[in-house]
C-alpha cells in the first residue's frame, strides 16, 4: 500500500514538474513576443517616420506651397506622419505581436492552441498538481512519523534494561 503511495507521489512529481515546464514555456513565448513586437513596432514607426519625412515631406510640402506658407505645409506633413505612426503603434499587437505569438507556439509547444487558452490550462493544471503533491507529501510525512514511533517502540522493547 505504502509503495503505491510512494510510486503516485513520484508521478505526480513528475506531472507537476512537465506542467511547469510547459507554463514556462508558454511565458518565455509570451514574453519572446512581447520583445519582438515592441522591436518591430519601433523600427516600423522609425521607417515611416525617416521614408516619410524625406519623399513625403519635400513632395507635399512643395504641393501645398501653392494654397498655404512653406511652414505651414511642413506641419501639415509631419502630422500626417505622426498620425500613420500611432496607428502603427495602436495596430502593433494585431500586426506584430500576435502572429509572432502564433508562429512561436506552433514550433515550440506541443499543442498550437491559442497562448491565452494554453497558459489558462496549464496554470490550472498545475495548481491542480501542487495539492496532490500536498496531499501526499502530508501523508508521507505522517508515514514517517508513524514509521519512527514504531521504531522508538521496537527499541524501547528490544534494549535491554539496565538494572541500578
Amino acid at each position: 500500500m505504502n509503495g503505491n503511495l510512494y510510486n503516485q507521489l513520484l508521478t505526480d512529481i513528475q506531472s507537476y514538474t512537465k506542467s511547469q515546464f510547459q507554463l514556462l514555456k508558454v511565458q518565455s513565448i509570451e514574453q519572446m513576443s512581447l520583445l519582438i513586437g515592441l522591436i518591430m513596432t519601433i523600427v516600423a514607426i522609425t521607417a515611416i517616420v525617416v521614408i516619410g519625412l524625406i519623399f513625403l515631406a519635400i513632395a507635399l510640402a512643395a504641393w501645398l506651397e501653392q494654397w498655404l506658407p512653406m511652414w505651414a505645409s511642413y506641419l501639415v506633413i509631419a502630422g500626417g506622419m505622426g498620425l500613420i505612426a500611432l496607428g502603427v503603434y495602436w495596430g502593433r499587437r494585431l500586426w506584430f505581436v500576435r502572429p509572432i505569438e502564433k508562429h512561436l507556439s506552433e514550433v515550440v509547444m506541443d499543442n498550437p492552441a491559442p497562448l491565452k487558452q494554453q497558459k489558462q490550462s496549464i496554470e490550472n493544471q498545475s495548481a491542480m498538481q501542487r495539492e496532490l503533491l500536498q496531499r501526499d507529501l502530508a501523508t508521507v510525512q505522517r508515514d514517517w512519523a508513524q514509521v519512527q514511533q514504531l521504531f522508538a517502540l521496537l527499541r524501547e522493547i528490544i534494549s535491554p534494561k539496565k538494572e541500578v
